[in-house]
């Protein structure tokens, strides 16, 4: 049996090396953080191109009153030196609605030029948020590329360390296999404990007399009182 408890110690070493691989293959990054930031870049990217449009419809709206305003000024003012109107209290009337028309015109460029520089920063802001978003993809790119290869070699060494394990279990005692297993999945993966100075190596009481005698004279799987797991003395391999 001491035998076959080195071999459970080397699979139990084997298998928390192959569990440390799981980890590691469960704590990559597998870019989520930044198909989000792609994810909130794209939206920003479509709410600043729909402010624009917006921006936009309204500077036409704006160009086509302005024009339409100076095409009154201008049938006005045609109007007012044809000749044909004598009245003066109605020329009069003609002069101060020019006059209204084209205060009201240079308040509507003022407010035209506003709203183009508006439309230019905006346009600003979609040229930023495309930058921003192709960099995203472009690093998103690499990143996953860095990923799958950081996968793939660690899924691949841990498939050549299956197999060994497979190996290596073929040459223990299927009923000792059984065991080993359920205390595995029970004791958070250790079931195996070393023999240190006559104490347990994972719940490291002290084992009794009688225990530390069955080691030695019993041909059979003796456990750790207090934690359950399989013993294993290094110094009866010997």
């Amino acid at each position: 049996m001491h035998r076959q408890m080195g071999l459970l110690r080397e699979l139990q070493a084997l298998d928390h090396y192959i569990d440390h691989l799981r980890q590691q293959v469960a704590q990559l990054d597998s870019g989520e953080r930044i198909r989000a930031s792609i994810e909130r870049t794209r939206q920003r990217l479509e709410e600043v191109k729909t402010r624009y449009q917006e921006i936009y419809a309204i500077a036409t709206q704006q160009e086509q009153r302005l024009k339409d305003l100076d095409e009154r000024i201008r049938r006005t003012e045609a109007e007012l030196y044809s000749g044909r109107i004598t009245n003066p209290r109605e020329l009069q009337l003609m002069q101060h609605e020019i006059e209204q028309a084209k205060r009201a015109r240079d308040e509507m460029e003022a407010e035209l030029l506003r709203v183009w520089e508006h439309l230019e920063t905006t346009k600003h802001d979609i040229d930023a948020a495309e930058r921003d978003l192709n960099e995203l993809e472009r690093y998103y790119e690499a990143h996953m590329e860095d990923f799958r290869q950081r996968k793939a070699a660690l899924e691949a060494e841990i498939s050549y360390h299956l197999h060994e394990r497979a190996e290596l279990v073929a040459q223990i005692d299927p009923e000792v296999v059984q065991r080993y297993e359920r205390l595995r999945e029970r004791l958070g993966g250790t079931a195996v404990a070393i023999v240190e100075q006559k104490a347990c190596s994972v719940c490291h009481t002290t084992l009794t007399p009688y225990t530390l005698k069955r080691l030695q004279t019993e041909d059979a799987l003796i456990a750790c009182e207090s934690c359950g797991r399989l013993l294993y003395d290094p110094e009866l391999a010997q």
